[in-house]
C-alpha cells in the first residue's frame, strides 16, 4: 500500500503541532501527539513473605474486586523463593472467582501514587476455604527447581502479560463476589514462590 494522504480544508481558531513533507509533490501534515501520563489509579500487590505451592488445587493467591469500580489485571509474575525437595513439573493455572475465600493471609495492594486513594480490591493468600471457581482463563507449564542457582534469585516461572497489543486485560467486574484465583494444580513438595501483581481500578465502565 502506497503512502498516501487526505485533504482538509483548512479554518481558523486552535493550532495543530504537525510535522510537514512532501507526498507526491503535495505537502502534507504529520500530527505530533504528545502522550500524557496515565491517570489511572494503579497498585501493586505482593506477599509480604513466600508462599508455598505445595499442596496441589490451593489457591495462591486470590485478588477480589471492591464494590463499585471494576479491575483490570495489567500483570502477573510469579518466581520460586524455596527449593523443592524432589525437582518437578508443575502447572499455575487462573480461574475467575465467583465467590471471595477467606482464612487466608491478607494482602493490601500498595498504590503507585501516594496521592490515590486506597484500593477497593482486596487480595490473600492460601485462603482456608477457596472461593468458588468459575471459568479457566490461563494456565502454564513449569520447572520447580530443586537446586538453588549459584548466584542470582530462582527463576521466573509464570508470567501473564495482559498489557499486549490490541488485546484486551483480564478485567474483574465491580463487586465484591468477584475476583481472581491462581491455583496451584499439582503439588511441589516444601517448595515456595513470591509473586507480583500489578491492577488499574477503573473510574469508568
Amino acid at each position: 500500500m502506497s503512502d498516501t494522504f487526505i485533504s482538509i480544508t483548512q479554518g481558523s481558531g486552535t493550532k495543530l503541532h504537525t510535522f510537514d513533507r512532501s507526498i507526491g509533490g503535495n505537502t502534507v501534515h504529520d500530527e505530533v501527539i504528545l502522550h500524557g501520563e496515565p491517570y489511572l489509579a494503579t497498585y501493586v500487590i505482593a506477599p509480604a513473605a513466600s508462599v508455598s505451592i505445595a499442596t496441589a488445587n490451593d489457591h495462591v493467591c486470590q485478588v477480589m474486586a471492591g464494590a463499585s469500580l471494576n479491575v483490570v489485571i495489567r500483570r502477573i509474575r510469579v518466581y520460586q523463593t524455596v527449593p523443592t525437595s524432589s525437582a518437578t513439573f508443575s502447572q499455575l493455572a487462573l480461574f475467575r472467582l465467583t465467590s471471595a475465600g477467606t482464612g487466608g493471609t491478607a494482602i493490601t495492594p500498595a498504590p503507585l501514587d501516594s496521592a490515590d486513594a486506597a484500593s477497593g480490591a482486596t487480595a490473600m493468600t492460601l485462603p482456608s476455604a477457596k472461593g468458588a471457581e468459575g471459568v479457566q482463563v490461563g494456565r502454564q507449564a513449569m520447572g520447580i527447581t530443586q537446586t538453588q542457582p549459584v548466584a542470582g534469585i530462582g527463576p521466573v516461572l509464570v508470567e501473564w502479560d495482559f498489557e499486549r497489543f490490541r488485546t484486551k486485560g483480564l478485567r474483574i467486574a465491580s463487586g465484591t463476589s468477584n475476583g481472581i484465583a491462581i491455583k496451584s494444580l499439582t503439588a511441589a513438595a516444601a517448595a515456595s514462590v513470591q509473586f507480583e501483581i500489578l491492577i488499574s481500578e477503573l473510574n469508568f465502565t
